[in-house]
């Protein structure tokens, strides 16, 4: 196909095209400018409809990079072996929120398989830049075309730039083939070309050698954490440099990295790391942290320093990184909220990590994880995909290589890719489909727990929003590797307190009892409950695994005298009619203010206190209650009339001794403020004597299999 001065145009944006294309041999000179870098999702779109995934994929990547795209390039060769050179610049653009004052990159797509680039990166707002340039191999994965390109590994190239080819190349056939009819001068495109890259020129480099320079300035970082969902730097002095050798298969990095008084925010803190400096050598493919110092807050302080090879292979006896960390304030959203201490020490590689010492978290919230839908965990996280055009999986040159630098060689790489002549297209189509969504390019990296001591508490609740509340202490001693299926926990946890509300029915862990989860390396993170939780209508006990804790309940019923066990249908039954009565009106309608007022009750802070005075210890809690949103009053101010409407519930427990034990608590029942007290006193360690004021006034004997004490 002949394309001739071919002009597409929108609005300011066109896209220019002259030469030839689809053809033995393709020479098409090409052109962006004035284009939206946020068109260039659907100008793929409109050039392959089927690829929706690709348009997905392409909208995530190009999501924090805004501004103006000017493109120009040369595409030669065939498309089993294309050739190209490009310069791109971004005008007025910016990266992850951050201004940019320059950004221009070349780049080059040489006969002898080879990809060569030279990036500028500057921000405007602060001093720095970011300057990558490099040579790295690829592979043509292809169709029939294979062979090919294993043979083009085995042989050795020197690296000669095309267009310093086609400049000292005075032949007359030569000189024709570059006369295609175009609006611009080729010696001062080349010339252009030539100087952009200048430097690259590294002398002779076997095929399979990688070649890669990287120099980061002061406000560059500002950028290269813009990239990163994890931390956002907010200025101070750095200066990176980085040096990539070797091969393909084995890499040797080296450089050096040096931070003075930055200052560094992260969404899972909630103050920044300030004064952060130190010095960073990376030798021969070991990483040597001199020392690495921050504060963080008033109190908090961060301390890493030791030695890591990047592989085991390269492991020597002393390696160690020590990473310390005190009064670590962490706010992970949906995941922790609280204070973090840690002492820990990192050795076996980089790819490699065993991790020991030991972590503290404690003053704050741990959050349990809940699924939508079942969502398998490896569909949770999208952004770890690297989608691919349906049509380019055949050319999947990067994830190959990229892969084996990590020892992780992508699924699509170790695929077949050919097909029979005579497949049916459907077949085909549907293989490339589950190639592409094999295309992931993971680091290899192998997390092992090595006796890593976890220690809960003091101060620490796990919560299930608006459900579930416990506070937990104890100590868990970790080992294998850092995945949910293959760690190895050992330890017990003991939840002191704490309440369930399952807006029918509010329990509350029995205080009386030694509530625990005893976790077993054989069983993982399945623990074994023993919890008893009492309410004014229920009492639970589940003894079994968390995994089946259904099948272990055992429901009872404190308004009946009896204390027998309520078979699973009855105790369904009966909660059944509690929670319509809870959540319904008498036409059968949802009581809308009755759910507000329980998930605003929620919502509203509580005070608990708690102490000990030698042998006696006491529990104070005070939580607001509203007896209904319905006696709110709709001529008043709302504020004033719900500030009028809250009552106050409080629980108060003493306990002297080991024997003597009272409760009283005060709290809304049907709109109306009940207290409710508890006297009991253990005469043996199997016997003992409670008093209670509800549901009805009574004296009971209770007797345990098990001891007490």
């Amino acid at each position: 196909m002949h394309l001739e001065k071919i002009l597409i145009q929108k609005d300011n944006a066109t896209i220019h095209a002259d030469g030839t294309l689809l053809g033995p041999k393709t020479n098409l000179h090409f052109a962006v400018l004035n284009f939206p870098v946020s068109l260039v999702p659907t100008v793929v779109q409109i050039i392959e409809s089927t690829a929706m995934d690709v348009v997905h994929s392409l909208r995530q990547l190009l999501a924090p990079i805004k501004g103006i795209l000017h493109m120009e390039g040369d595409l030669r060769g065939s498309l089993a072996k294309p050739e190209c050179d490009v310069q791109v610049r971004l005008l007025d653009g910016s990266v992850g929120g951050v201004d940019l004052g320059r950004a221009e990159v070349v780049a080059s797509l040489t006969s002898t398989s080879r990809f060569l680039f030279n990036a500028k990166f500057e921000p405007i707002t602060q001093n720095g830049h970011v300057l990558v340039q490099g040579s790295i191999p690829v592979a043509f994965v292809q169709n029939n075309t294979l062979q090919e390109d294993v043979e083009l590994d085995k042989s050795q190239i020197t690296w000669v730039p095309d267009w310093v080819k086609e400049k000292n190349r005075g032949n007359a056939d030569d000189a024709g083939d570059k006369k295609v009819s175009r609006d611009r001068n080729e010696e001062s495109w080349n010339t252009q070309l030539a100087e952009s890259l200048k430097g690259l020129n590294w002398q002779i480099l076997d095929v399979g050698e990688v070649r890669i320079d990287a120099d980061i300035k002061d406000g560059g970082m500002t950028l290269v954490t813009a990239l990163s969902p994890h931390a956002n730097w907010l200025h101070g002095n750095a200066d990176l440099k980085l040096e990539v050798r070797g091969t393909v298969d084995q890499p040797v990095l080296n450089g050096h990295a040096s931070f003075h008084r930055a200052s560094i925010s992260s969404p899972v803190l909630r103050k920044p790391l300030t004064n952060f400096g130190g010095n960073v050598h990376v030798q021969s493919n070991r990483l040597c942290i001199t020392s690495l110092e921050s504060r963080v807050s008033r109190k908090g302080k961060l301390l890493v320093k030791g030695n890591l090879p990047l592989r085991a292979s390269e492991a020597a006896p002393d390696d160690k990184i020590e990473l310390k960390c005190e009064v670590l304030e962490v706010r992970a959203q949906k995941i922790l909220s609280g204070q973090v201490d840690s002492q820990l020490q990192i050795t076996g590689s980089i790819l490699q990590p065993n991790i020991s010492g030991n972590i503290k978290i404690s003053q704050g919230e741990a959050y349990l994880p809940h699924d939508k839908g079942g969502t398998p965990a490896s569909n949770r996280f999208p952004s770890n995909h690297s989608g691919l055009p349906t049509a380019g999986v055949s050319r999947v040159f990067a994830s190959r290589y990229v892969s084996r630098f990590l020892n992780s060689e992508s699924a699509s790489s170790r695929t077949t890719v050919s097909q029979s002549s005579g497949s049916v297209t459907a077949n085909k189509s549907t293989q490339v489909e589950k190639q592409m969504e094999q295309v992931q390019i993971k680091p290899n990296v192998e997390i092992c727990l090595n006796d890593l001591k976890l220690v809960l508490g003091p101060e620490l609740k796990i919560v299930y929003p608006l459900i579930l509340n416990f506070s937990v202490s104890g100590e868990l001693e970790l080992n294998g590797r850092a995945h949910p299926k293959w760690i190895k926990p050992r330890g017990i946890l003991t939840f002191e307190n704490g309440e369930v509300d399952l807006v029918a029915t509010q329990v509350r862990l029995n205080r009386e009892h030694l509530n625990i989860a005893k976790f077993e390396p054989e069983y993982g993170l399945d623990p074994m409950l023993d919890l008893a939780l009492v309410g004014s209508e229920w009492q639970f006990r589940i003894q079994g695994r968390a995994s089946n804790w259904q099948d272990k309940l055992v429901v009872t019923s404190t308004r009946s005298m009896e204390q027998d066990a309520l078979s699973p249908t009855e105790a369904a039954r009966r909660f059944e009619s509690q929670l319509a009565e809870s959540i319904l009106e008498g036409n059968g309608q949802l009581a809308f203010e009755k759910l507000a007022t329980a998930t605003l009750e929620k919502l509203m802070p509580r005070i608990e206190g708690k102490g000990e005075f030698g042998q006696a210890r006491w529990r104070l809690v005070y939580a607001p209650q509203i007896p209904s949103l319905v006696s709110v009053d709709p001529t008043a101010d709302p504020l004033k009339s719900l500030a009028s409407n809250i009552s106050f519930g409080t629980e108060v427990e003493v306990q002297l001794g080991k024997r003597l034990q009272a409760t009283i608590v005060r709290q809304m029942k049907e709109s109306e403020m009940a207290m409710q007290w508890t006297l009991s006193y253990l005469l043996t360690s199997r016997l003992r004597v409670l008093l209670q004021s509800a549901p009805s006034k009574r004296l009971l004997f209770e007797y345990s299999a098990t001891s007490q004490d």
